[in-house]
């Protein structure tokens, strides 16, 4: 059997939504609830490909402004 370049975007593929869904989840700020941040992480991280969808779709608009993290001063 022979790899193929296409087995690695069959496996790629799916996931690019789920951890797109995750980077934007941890980067923004719902508006001082945190239980909404975490409830949108689990269901990503335990549903990978359905919640990375559901988040895309629903979750997003949900979102409010990026969090802005400010670099540790010595």
């Amino acid at each position: 059997m022979t790899f193929a370049w296409w087995y690695v975007l069959v496996a790629i593929i799916p996931i690019l939504p789920n951890l797109w869904g995750i980077w934007h989840i941890w980067s923004h700020d719902f508006d001082g609830d945190m239980t909404k941040k975490v409830i949108w992480l689990l269901l990503c991280v335990f549903l990978p490909i359905l919640g990375g969808l559901i988040y895309l779709f629903l979750g997003r608009k949900l979102a409010g402004k990026k969090i802005v993290r400010q670099p540790v001063q010595r």
